[in-house]
């Protein structure tokens, strides 16, 4: 089978930004997807776009899939609610397309099994990657990127390379073996003390990051939002948290611990 794939959005139109960001996490799943299908016996053709708006972006993989004359087109996204909702779903445009309807299924049921919500599968006449691709197509709701249930869902699964195994074997209905991880801990030296706290005591909605020297108060929750997103990126597990209180000053043990400096270690 021939599978038009496309990792939702462009670098230059972006989607979703909430723990995850969902264009730059989508693209990496596309790029574990794709060698899983072809290992798999499938040919798939590329259908990302580095497009810089809307229109175009959509144009773009629909256009590469037509011409390409795909048997199937699959578009991977994710959804975003203000951190409320979660799990995942398949969209779909014709209900009476018993292959799409049995692979949205199967994938769902995978999500299902890895602990996401199933949200089932969901049609539309109107979304672009459906009414737009000659051949029957599927968008993929992998999950909410802005739930902290889902994000740590993701982490679990080893992020990028994790859904993808669940993507894939729900379209083919085969089983992907797993890769044995690359433990790089060694290589990765003083990241794997990096953190954030609370002094609950103090003030219970000041975060401080720790950086194996300093902390750092961070004054906007976005820079909470783009430290986790980097470190999940970098490591494939969320940023440890810690809440602490004066009474047991564990923020100042830990920097005497690393660098035998008096307590008083906030970042000027």
């Amino acid at each position: 089978m021939k599978i038009g794939l496309r990792g939702g959005h462009s670098p230059n139109c972006k989607g979703a930004i909430g723990i995850l960001d969902e264009q730059a996490a989508v693209r990496a799943i596309y790029n574990a997807l794709a060698p899983m299908l072809q290992k798999l016996g499938h040919a798939v053709v590329d259908c990302n776009s580095n497009a810089n708006n809307v229109d175009a972006e959509l144009s773009d993989g629909t256009n590469k899939a037509n011409s390409n004359n795909c048997d199937i087109y699959v578009a991977i996204h994710m959804n975003a609610s203000g951190g409320t909702g979660h799990g995942s779903e398949v969209w779909l445009y014709d209900a009476g397309d018993q292959m799409m309807n049995s692979m949205a299924e199967n994938i769902c049921g995978k999500f299902e099994q890895a602990g996401f919500a199933n949200r089932g599968t969901k049609f539309s006449t109107d979304l672009h990657d459906l009414n737009a691709s000659a051949m029957s197509a599927m968008i993929v709701e992998t999950l909410f990127c802005d739930n902290a249930g889902d994000a740590a869902l993701y982490s679990k699964l080893g992020t990028a390379t994790g859904i993808a195994r669940l993507i894939a074997e729900g379209i083919t209905g085969k089983t992907v073996v797993a890769q044995k991880p690359v433990n790089n801990s060694k290589s990765k030296g003083e990241a794997t003390m990096y953190c954030t706290y609370k002094i609950t005591d103090l003030d219970k909605d000041k975060v401080y990051f720790f950086n194996g020297e300093k902390s750092y108060p961070l004054e906007h929750p976005d820079e909470l939002k783009i430290l986790q997103q980097i470190y999940l990126a970098n490591n494939g597990h969320a940023l440890p948290h810690f809440d602490w209180t004066s009474k047991a000053p564990w923020f100042a043990r830990l920097k005497g611990a690393v660098t035998g400096e008096a307590p008083n270690f906030f970042a000027k």
